[in-house]
């Protein structure tokens, strides 16, 4: 039976958790350092789904497995270290479930040449009101690079509830999703409102400003997106359920540190790589950082 271990089991990695075992022939073990009790996954349809995973509480007592799912935030990844230690062994196969557009540079160093990483770009709108219990607001979707390793983790989640899209142009697809971040999370955590904040035109405009940057940063980084990608994306968070809002907002409201990093940050980075100037990024990557508890 194949194995498959959840490091990172929040509303994203606990969505992961009950789908995958939810196929019947899987052996799947969430990695948690407490106990986490039974899953409980509120779908958009009204239907409530309780799953029981079996749990490893310490990284000391993990073994290697064939598929590790990395659900952390991204400025998380660095602690999940002794867990990657002990699960990766010569031909495991790492799917990073994070934001931004670096899921190979952030994680391959932790992992040694044994194992490899497989990114991925997370469609799953979803929100953990407490610990265990996630709100699904869609159907989870996921994308990765159509290569022998997309192929396989596609066929490994069949049946499982979650789409998983290959794409020949990862780079577009990575991109395209943090011109989107770049707004939604920003702005939802700043705020600390849901979606109808883009309903403020101010607030738009500051969110069109926040995605052009992006893409023109994602242009210049090899991505194909459309000139008017800036209006598309407050469109679609127009358009949005009322309850709906960001991993970021969600964090905020909660205490937790922000992936802002991962997703401003990076395109700051990298548009100072290119020589294209990201005020309004750099702007609300210098807010978030001092919102963020931590600084992280």
């Amino acid at each position: 039976m194949t194995r498959v271990a959840l490091v990172g089991v929040g509303a994203v990695g606990g969505v992961m958790a009950a789908g995958l075992a939810s196929t019947g022939r899987l052996e799947v073990t969430a990695c948690v350092r407490s106990p986490l009790g039974e899953l409980r996954i509120d779908r958009p349809e009204g239907a409530v789904e309780k799953v029981s995973i079996p749990q490893v509480l310490d990284p000391a007592q993990a073994s290697a497995v064939d598929w590790v799912v990395l659900a952390t935030k991204a400025h998380q990844t660095a602690g999940a270290k002794p867990w990657l230690e002990r699960l990766c062994a010569a031909g495991t196969r790492v799917v990073v479930l994070q934001n931004g557009v670096e899921h190979r540079e952030r994680v391959a160093p932790l992992l040694g040449a044994a194992a490899r990483v497989l990114p991925a770009v997370v469609e799953i709108s979803a929100e953990s009101p407490q610990r265990g219990h996630i709100r699904l607001f869609n159907r989870p979707r996921i994308v990765v690079p159509e290569e022998d390793d997309g192929v396989e983790f596609a066929a490994l989640c069949q049946g499982s509830g979650i789409t998983v899209s290959l794409t020949d142009d990862f780079v577009t697809a990575t991109w395209e999703k943090l011109c989107l971040n770049a707004a939604n999370g920003a702005i939802t955590a700043l705020t600390t409102r849901r979606m109808p904040v883009f309903d403020n035109p101010r607030v738009a405009q500051l969110g069109r400003a926040l995605v052009e940057e992006a893409r023109q940063v994602a242009t210049a980084s090899g991505a194909n997106l459309p000139d008017d990608l800036a209006d598309q994306v407050i469109a679609r968070l127009r358009t949005m359920p009322a309850e709906s809002g960001s991993s970021m907002l969600w964090d905020r409201l909660a205490g937790r540190p922000l992936e802002y990093d991962a997703r401003n940050g990076a395109v700051v980075r990298a548009g100072a790589r290119l020589g294209i100037p990201t005020p309004y990024n750099d702007t609300v990557t210098a807010l978030l950082e001092a919102v963020s508890p931590s600084g992280a």
